[in-house]
């Protein structure tokens, strides 16, 4: 066992990044390896692709702990998290990094090759584990002999199971039509309208009875569409 390792992935869950994958680059899905030669990517000069992210509410208390310091609070602290990790725990072999950055990669497509989650009627990851209630914090490339897998392993999605689908009657936007494509255009009209009940929240995912008990709290939950919100105003104008 590789005691160096293993104390990097205690260390990262302490900080909330909870969920890591690390994948074998020249085995990566064809469809996969285009969206990267896209992004000119130099994928064929390193072995190993890793993959960090959180599922449940440890990684906001981490942050709370630490301090939201910067105006993007979220991506410092999951790239310092993630930079002490490679420094410490890979003694620093040669990265690549992918994300957050303002290079395109397909993370849903990687989740999915990692067992961290399954399309979703909501347009988002569903996780066996976590629900709804995950995300992708950070990847990179790195030059590293480290063993390929996954903190998940493979489940079926819990969307099918799931009869009742209140994702679907909890949207006052009627964005969510399972088996069809996620509406995001009416999600972005409907939350763009002023005193939207899903300015900063969606009720839709908030709805979601899938790991319930890892749920974000409020204030995380409006931080994030709160963000999303301003993305959206810039996109399509706001009061436009």
């Amino acid at each position: 066992m590789n005691t160096r390792l293993e104390a990097g992935k205690t260390f990262l869950a302490e900080n909330g990044l909870n969920l890591w994958a690390f994948l074998d680059c020249a085995t990566l899905p064809e469809p996969i390896q285009r969206q990267f030669k896209a992004s000119n990517i130099p994928l064929e000069k390193y072995n190993r692709l890793v993959l960090l992210g959180h599922g449940g509410p440890r990684f906001w208390q981490a942050l709370a702990e630490y301090g939201h310091i910067t105006p993007n609070p979220v991506d410092y602290f999951s790239t310092t998290i993630t930079r002490r990790f490679i420094t410490d725990y890979l003694v620093s072999p040669p990265i690549y990094w992918l994300y957050p950055s303002q290079l395109i990669i397909p993370l849903q497509q990687l989740g999915e090759l990692a067992h961290w989650a399954h399309p979703s009627p909501l347009g988002v990851g569903i996780s066996p584990q976590y629900g709804v209630w995950f995300a992708y914090r950070t990847a990179f490339l790195a030059i590293a002999d480290l063993p390929v897998g996954s903190s998940e392993t493979a489940a079926p999605s819990p969307c099918h199971t799931c009869l009742d689908k209140p994702c679907q009657t909890a949207c006052p936007a009627g964005a969510v039509d399972e088996p069809h494509q996620f509406g995001l255009q009416d999600c972005a009209r409907y939350r763009l309208q002023p005193d939207s009940s899903c300015g900063d929240r969606c009720l839709a995912r908030l709805a979601c009875p899938v790991a319930a008990e890892h749920k974000y709290g409020l204030p995380q939950v409006q931080y994030h569409y709160g963000r999303s919100l301003i993305t959206l105003q810039e996109f399509y104008g706001a009061g436009e």
